[in-house]
C-alpha cells in the first residue's frame, strides 16, 4: 500500500532535512519526488513520510538540527545556509530519461555525461561553492567517465566514502 500516498503531496526525506513533492507513483513501493533543489529522484515511499502542516513539528519528525539553546540553533542556522551554495545532480538514467529501456549502454552513459556537463557549466557559471554528482556504485563506467569529464575542466573532486558519488570544489 502507499500509504495514501498521491501526485502532488507533499513529503519530508527521512534521512535528510530535505523536503519535496510527488511527481509520478512507479508501483506500490517506488516514486519520483521533486526535492526542494528541484532535482527528480526515486525513492522508496519508506524513506519519505507525507509532510502534515499539524504534525510538523521537531518532535514529530525528530529534526537533528534542533536545538535547546539559541547559540546551537544559531549554528544549524549557518550550517544550512552554507548548503545553499550546494548542487547535487542525480545521473541515475531513470532519473533523466522514461525511455532508457530502449537504449544501449552507450547512448545511456551519453545521456548521462551530457545531464553531468549541463549541470556543471550552470553550478560553474552561478554562485554554487560545490557540484555533487551522483553516479552510483556499479562497475564504474560512468564514474571514469564523470572523473575525465571533471579533469578537462581542470577541477578538484573527492568521491565519496562509498564512492557512489564525487564532490566538485567549484
Amino acid at each position: 500500500m502507499i500509504n495514501n500516498l498521491k501526485i502532488g503531496d507533499k513529503v519530508k526525506f527521512l534521512r535528510s532535512n530535505d523536503f519535496g513533492t510527488i511527481v509520478k507513483i512507479f508501483s506500490e513501493r517506488k516514486i519520483q519526488v521533486e526535492d526542494s533543489s528541484l532535482f527528480l529522484t526515486v525513492v522508496n515511499v519508506k524513506d519519505v513520510v507525507k509532510f502534515d502542516n499539524n504534525t510538523d513539528t521537531v518532535k514529530a519528525y525528530g529534526d537533528i538540527t534542533y536545538a535547546k539553546d539559541s547559540e546551537e540553533n544559531e549554528l544549524a542556522k549557518k550550517m544550512s545556509r552554507q548548503n545553499l551554495n550546494e548542487v547535487k545532480i542525480d545521473l541515475h538514467i531513470e532519473n533523466l530519461s522514461n525511455d532508457f529501456f530502449a537504449m544501449t549502454n552507450f547512448e545511456i552513459v551519453q545521456v548521462q555525461i551530457k545531464k553531468c556537463e549541463d549541470a556543471l557549466i550552470n553550478a560553474i557559471n552561478s554562485n554554487a561553492q560545490k557540484l555533487i554528482i551522483v553516479h552510483g556504485i556499479g562497475e564504474g563506467v560512468l564514474k571514469k567517465e564523470v572523473h575525465d569529464l571533471l579533469s578537462r575542466f581542470q577541477l578538484r573532486y573527492y568521491v565519496s566514502i562509498n564512492g557512489g558519488s564525487t564532490e566538485v570544489m567549484l
